[in-house]
């Protein structure tokens, strides 16, 4: 895009930026009688441009983009001076002409913040389920955008939206085969670590009872050493918690987290939800740690749900874990290896959509690895074998995926 000096002049003219005193003629090509005298004039004094260097200014020449740049540059040496429109303008400049003015070394600094409001990120995955005894062996794609728009003083919006397909089934055909999305998997205003409000993803204590999305606020109160993070509101409207005709249900929690060393956290859990059907309430506790030695961590849990609508039940929920170094999204062929055993009754879950949610009631063993092929992408496999709780029929599981974060 090339622009001729007369009408770069013109454009800056409307600046108004410097004074209205005018120095002698700059410029032995702009003669006092030529209409633009006024504008060279105005921009000389105030330092926005110095011609060509000869004394001349050249007015019939047609400029490049670089040049153009230079005057956008001294413009905004000046912006401190405009007014609010000029101020605009002068954005727009910087904003047409950015890749030359950081050629010219110039930082264009309000758009640098503008963009570092902004951040996108998110994950592709691909995955394959092959799940013992169901016709279904999904076949997905997924997509999970996240968004986060910094306000000011730490604040920020976040959403998450999720789209996802069955391969083998691009059509409706049942509920399970049919393409889904969620425009709204999450959407938060926070202030960072310590307060948070909207429809937001909650994981209690180890994921034993919790993993899903709670409409709320949440409150963390302590350091790094001591945490005590509160929540109040609704579980998501699609939770399937008995007595309530899959209502949005009132739950209240609360979520310790003890810092024993920087090797070992101690986590404690406590969730309250409304049963509607009989006004009364059912509760939830879990209790656990994790560590790490050297290239290996480990972690124990275990659970207990006393629930209204069966006084009687007493059954736990436990599970553990014991995996071999870490892989890294930033680390080319980095990898690591895990084998667990849990046993989750389906009565000890309140929700875990956002979980893993194949081990409800199932007892038995768990071993994978994660590998990173390439920086950003993440190849997960995993097998599940041993019994359903409730039938004490065999249950085996294997998930192979492959993600690409961006």
């Amino acid at each position: 895009m090339k622009k001729s000096v007369v009408v770069m002049l013109t454009l800056i003219f409307i600046l108004g930026i410097a004074g209205t005193a005018f120095a002698a003629n700059p410029f032995s090509d702009v003669p006092a009688g030529h209409w633009a005298y006024s504008a060279v004039n105005r921009l000389a004094a105030a330092g926005i441009i110095d011609g060509m260097g000869d004394g001349t200014f050249q007015g019939g020449k047609t400029m490049t983009r670089y040049e153009m740049a230079r005057f956008v540059a001294r413009a905004m040496t000046k912006e401190d001076k405009a007014t609010v429109e000029q101020k605009a303008l002068i954005e727009k400049l910087a904003a047409e002409f950015s890749s030359e003015l950081q050629g010219l070394g110039v930082r264009v600094q309000k758009l640098e913040e503008q963009a570092n409001k902004i951040i996108i990120d998110g994950n592709v995955r691909l995955r394959y389920d092959n799940k013992q005894n169901e016709r279904i062996n999904g076949k997905t794609i997924n997509l999970d955008v996240n968004t986060s728009y910094a306000v000011g003083d730490g604040w920020a919006v976040k959403s998450e939206s999720e789209w996802k397909r069955y391969i083998d089934y691009p059509h409706t055909y049942t509920d399970d085969e049919t393409m889904t999305s969620n425009l709204c998997e999450q959407l938060y205003v926070t202030s960072g670590k310590h307060f948070l409000v909207g429809k937001y993803s909650y994981n209690a204590g180890y994921g034993m009872s919790f993993y899903s999305k709670i409409q709320g606020v949440q409150y963390a109160i302590g350091d790094d050493k001591l945490m005590a993070t509160l929540n109040w509101g609704h579980t998501s409207d699609t939770a399937a918690i008995a007595g309530t005709t899959n209502d949005a249900a009132d739950l209240k929690t609360v979520d310790l987290v003890y810092n024993v060393s920087n090797a070992t956290n101690i986590r404690a859990d406590y969730e309250r939800v409304e049963n509607k059907a009989t006004n009364g309430y059912s509760k939830y506790y879990g209790i656990g740690f994790d560590t790490k030695a050297g290239d290996f961590a480990a972690m124990a849990a275990v659970s207990k749900a006393d629930l209204d609508s069966d006084t009687n039940y007493s059954e736990k929920a436990w599970r553990a874990k014991l995996q071999y170094k870490a892989a890294d999204l930033n680390v080319k062929d980095s990898s690591d290896v895990f084998v667990g055993y849990s046993k989750i009754p389906t009565k000890n879950l309140l929700d875990r959509d956002d979980a893993e949610g194949v081990d409800n009631d199932y007892k038995g063993t768990k071993f994978g690895v994660h590998f990173v092929p390439k920086k950003n992408t993440l190849v997960t496999v995993w097998y599940m074998t041993g019994k359903t709780i409730s039938t004490d029929a065999d249950f085996k599981y294997l998930r192979a995926q492959a993600e690409f974060f961006f």
